[in-house]
C-alpha cells in the first residue's frame, strides 16, 4: 500500500497519455462530478481547483437538473460503485454531456457516454492520480481550464521531492502520539479537499477516527471544544496564497495563526502544514500526499492492515 501511494507522481504523469484520446466539449457552464469515497474525491479538488463555471459535487444516487451545456463526471474507479451509477443513469436521461471515468471495462452504460478507462493498482483510494488527471484534462480539452498539462508537471515534481524527504515522514509520524486513535484535521476553504483526503485515507488505512472542519466557521463553534484536557492531536493544513487574499475582506492568515497559539496554550499537540507550488493542483496535492503515507505508517504503527476494508466490504455485499 505505501507503494500504491508513494506512486502518485508517476500515475499523474503516466495519464498524461490520454490527453489526446479525451474529447472535449463546447459551452459547458456547469460541471458536475459523481463519485464516493476514493473516487468520489475528485470532485472536492476540481471543486478547489475551477475558477470560472459552477462545480457540483454528487456523493449519492441524486444528481442536480442538468442541461445541454452541462458536463457531467462520473468516477468509480471499480465501474461497480452503486450510488455513482445510480447518479450517472439519471444524468444519462438528461440532455448533458456524460462522461464515465472508471479503470473497468462497463458494458452496462447505454447512451452518449464518453467513456474514459484509465489505469489503477487495485485499490480506488491509491490509485487518485490515475483519476484526478484523466478528468482534468477532459477540462482542460473543455476549455474550461488553462495548461493543466503543465501543472500536472509541477505537481508531480514536487511530489518527488515530497516522497524522497523520508525524515519529514518519520518526523510526522512521531509527531503522533502511540495512543492517538483519533485525528483532527483543519482547513481553510481551499485546501478543504485536502483536509477531506486526510480523513478518509486515515479512516481506511489506519483505521483511526479522522473529522476535518474549514477555516473561517470552525471559529464560530468547533474551537470551544479544545481545553487542556483534550488528548488527541490536530493537524491544520494551511495555504498562504489563499489566506492572504485581500478577497476575504479580513486577514484570514493571522486569524489560522492565532488560532494555532490560543491551542497550543491549551497543550494541544499541533502539527501545522503549509503548501507548496504555484499552481492550485500543486499546493492542494502537496498537502494530500503527505496524509496519504503518513495514513500507511500509522497503520503500521498500530498494526493493522492497510489493505483491509472490510467493515466497507461487509456492506457493500450485503447493504
Amino acid at each position: 500500500m505505501l507503494i500504491n501511494v508513494t506512486d502518485l507522481p508517476y500515475q499523474l504523469v503516466g495519464s498524461l497519455t490520454l490527453y489526446n484520446s479525451i474529447e472535449g466539449y463546447d459551452g459547458i457552464d456547469e460541471i458536475v462530478i459523481m463519485g464516493m469515497g476514493g473516487s468520489g474525491i475528485v470532485g472536492d479538488f476540481v471543486k478547489s481547483i475551477v475558477d470560472d463555471i459552477e462545480v457540483k459535487v454528487v456523493k449519492s444516487g441524486i444528481v442536480p437538473k442538468m442541461d445541454e451545456h452541462t458536463l457531467a463526471i462520473a468516477v468509480t474507479y471499480s465501474g461497480k460503485t452503486r450510488e455513482t451509477l445510480a447518479a450517472l443513469k439519471r444524468a444519462a436521461e438528461y440532455d448533458a454531456k456524460v462522461v464515465l471515468v472508471t479503470s473497468s471495462v462497463h458494458n452496462g452504460i447505454a447512451g452518449r457516454v464518453q467513456m474514459i478507462k484509465i489505469n489503477g493498482n487495485g485499490y480506488s483510494r491509491a490509485s487518485f492520480g490515475y483519476m484526478l488527471a484523466p478528468v482534468l484534462l477532459l477540462l482542460e480539452k473543455s476549455y474550461i481550464i488553462n495548461d493543466i498539462r503543465k501543472d500536472i508537471k509541477e505537481a508531480a515534481d514536487i511530489l518527488c521531492g515530497i516522497s524522497k524527504d523520508k525524515s519529514r515522514i518519520e518526523q510526522l509520524k512521531y509527531s503522533l502520539p502511540y495512543s492517538d486513535r483519533m485525528l483532527a484535521v483543519y482547513s481553510n476553504e481551499f485546501t478543504y479537499p485536502a483536509a477531506l483526503r486526510w480523513k478518509q485515507m486515515m479512516n481506511e488505512n489506519a483505521k483511526m477516527r479522522c473529522y476535518c472542519d474549514v477555516f473561517p466557521e470552525l471559529l464560530h463553534n468547533e474551537v470551544e471544544v479544545w481545553h487542556e484536557d483534550v488528548n488527541y492531536t490536530l493537524v491544520i493544513l494551511r495555504d498562504e496564497i489563499y489566506e492572504s487574499s485581500k478577497e476575504h475582506g479580513y486577514d484570514l492568515y493571522s486569524i489560522i495563526s492565532t488560532t494555532k497559539e490560543l491551542l497550543r496554550g491549551k497543550g494541544v499537540n499541533i502539527i501545522e502544514l503549509f503548501s507548496n507550488g504555484n499552481s492550485k493542483l500543486s499546493r492542494l496535492l502537496s498537502l494530500s500526499y503527505i496524509g496519504d503515507m503518513l495514513s500507511v505508517h500509522m497503520a503500521y504503527k498500530h498494526s493493522v492492515d492497510p489493505r483491509s476494508i472490510p467493515n466497507i466490504e461487509y456492506i457493500k455485499v450485503r447493504g
